[in-house]
């Protein structure tokens, strides 16, 4: 059995997922497992949903299903746990040859390469599965998983968690800023209209502060206004 099992990719999905498809078929086994059996699950759960059954021998190459599962798929939990619990002794007879009590994290994933042939995340998720499997069974495993797993990556080491931190912002802080930005930066609204000697009128508008114009837009504005005060001084002059 340890033969049959290195040539295949143990499960590396959600034991969850497992678990629940296993119910679900307690309803009734189908005579083909295939997506199509768990229409609502997403595509890459349902593909490591098949690499598990496939190596737990609850189906063959071709998605018929098992005597195995035949036998686990029942609604006694009881039951199932009992069916499970042989199932995978088997399966994962080369981890159970480690003493599981005994074992330590760098250990299982050293050893889950040997075996298997997966390493990184792969290799990582496999023995989170594992794990998952003896913790829903009760099997005992060295209390050093205990301590590394909830914290560290697959090799001991703290894992890193990616944090951002946004800062926290009240709305009544919102409306104060706007309130006091509104009170000591007023904006100048205006505009102006002239006519011209062809006819017609002209008129520019502006809503502008002005103390918060660089020196550039300052001269450019004043030079506009400007412009315009000629202009409409010579249309004067010609007037009178």
């Amino acid at each position: 059995m340890a033969t049959e099992t290195k040539a295949q990719t143990p499960p590396y999905g959600v034991f969850a997922t497992l678990k629940n498809s296993i119910e679900q078929l307690a309803q009734g086994i189908p005579n083909q497992i295939d997506r199509s059996v768990f229409p609502g699950m997403a595509w890459n759960a349902q593909n490591q949903l098949m690499i598990g059954l496939r190596f737990l021998g609850l189906i063959d190459e071709n998605g018929k299903p098992t005597s195995a599962l035949h036998e686990l798929a029942v609604t006694d939990e009881a039951r199932r746990k009992a069916v499970l619990a042989g199932i995978v002794r088997v399966r994962y007879s080369d981890l159970f040859a480690l003493d599981l009590m005994r074992t330590t994290p760098a250990e299982l994933d050293q050893r889950v390469t040997e075996f298997y042939g997966i390493t990184g995340d792969t290799r990582e998720k496999a023995v989170r599965f594992f794990l998952s499997v003896l913790a829903y069974l009760d099997i005992p495993v060295s209390p050093l998983f205990s301590r590394t797993r909830s914290g560290s990556g697959s090799n001991g080491a703290p894992r890193r968690r990616r944090v951002t931190t946004r800062p926290r912002v009240d709305q009544q802080d919102v409306e104060a800023d706007e309130d006091e930005d509104e009170q000591s930066t007023p904006t100048s609204g205006t505009s102006r209209t002239i006519t011209l000697r062809s006819g017609g009128e002209l008129t520019l508008s502006a809503s502008i502060d002005l103390f918060r114009l660089n020196q550039a837009d300052r001269k450019f504005v004043f030079a506009l206004i400007d412009k315009l005060e000629e202009y409409e001084a010579g249309i004067e002059s010609e007037t009178r």
